[in-house]
């Protein structure tokens, strides 16, 4: 099968962490791994870290953007998952990295490459300015890893973030009234959801996805062990091991996913999600997202 689904949240893949990657090739090997898994694009995604971490790591990214071969899945730019995040729903992102919203900071990242989506949470001091700036020069913000209340994830869409970052995963749940709660009543913005029967039960996606049709994408958050089966791996200077289909760290938080989007479509086509619908949330709709031609991506790779 010719590859042909997009995942807007790589964290890497293959046995390769993006973050802590030694050099191009190894970006390379996670291009490689996706691509023999379906993937024919993808944003690989620099959680939170220090800034010299995270400029190392875009810099290899770059340099293999610049350069794609075949037999690989296209870059087609960066998401910058924090480091202006909450620490009270950090998830397995390392807390003593985690920083104030700060444009100086900010710069600094978006000078390094290509950066097409930034997740932020909104309720933190000056996030706000962050998110209409980064509109302002046409980057995608996802409100995401937040404790936002209901009025503060509204302030956040009101700035222009127009999507979330895995719904439900790094925020508050139902029947608790926040960001989820608030991106699922609000037209025009984008759901991000992992569906891969590990993240979330099935019966809660069924329910959320019928009142967000046309308008959700689904990622697998892929981390290292990705296409590979069960061990211990590296995750952004972590250590994540594979147990009975679930990626964890030693303390038992989730840590990202390790599915496919193949899976996931089957997991939609079980739960009763239109096949149009499913399909067009792993391909063309994330491809809309953050500007890219779906059909002339398919053509060219």
């Amino acid at each position: 099968m010719k590859p042909k689904y997009i995942d807007l949240q790589v964290n890497g893949h293959g046995g390769i962490d993006l973050l802590t990657a030694r050099d191009a090739s190894e970006v390379r090997r996670v291009s490689n791994s996706l691509y023999r898994n379906g993937v024919v694009g993808y944003l690989p995604t620099i959680i939170t870290s220090a800034l010299g971490d995270a400029l190392r790591a875009i810099k290899l990214i770059e340099e293999v953007r610049a350069d794609p071969l075949p037999g690989e899945a296209v870059i087609l730019g960066i998401h910058l998952e924090g480091p202006f995040i909450s620490k009270e729903k950090c998830g397995v992102h390392p807390i003593e990295h985690i920083r104030t919203p700060d444009l100086s900071h900010l710069k600094s990242l978006l000078e390094a490459g290509l950066i097409k989506i930034v997740t932020i949470a909104p309720e933190l001091p000056g996030a706000l300015e962050l998110i209409q700036y980064l509109t302002s020069i046409d980057i995608v913000v996802s409100l995401g890893h937040t404790n936002a209340t209901r009025a503060q994830a509204i302030a956040g869409f009101d700035a222009g973030a127009k999507t979330v970052t895995h719904l439900f995963n790094a925020m508050a749940k139902p029947p608790l009234d926040g960001l989820a709660q608030v991106a699922i009543e609000r037209d025009g913005i984008l759901i991000q959801i992992i569906i891969d029967e590990v993240h979330l039960p099935n019966d809660l996606v069924k329910r959320t996805l019928s009142n967000v049709s046309e308008r959700f994408i689904v990622t697998n958050d892929p981390i290292a062990a990705a296409g590979l089966g069960a061990g211990t791996y590296p995750f952004g200077g972590m250590e994540i091991t594979i147990e009975n289909g679930q990626a964890r760290r030693s303390d038992g938080t989730l840590a990202g996913g390790i599915g496919t989007l193949e899976e996931s479509l089957e997991i939609m086509a079980r739960i009763g999600i239109s096949k149009e619908d499913a399909l067009a949330s792993v391909t063309t709709r994330p491809c809309q997202l953050i500007g890219i031609d779906y059909q002339r991506l398919i053509k060219t790779s």
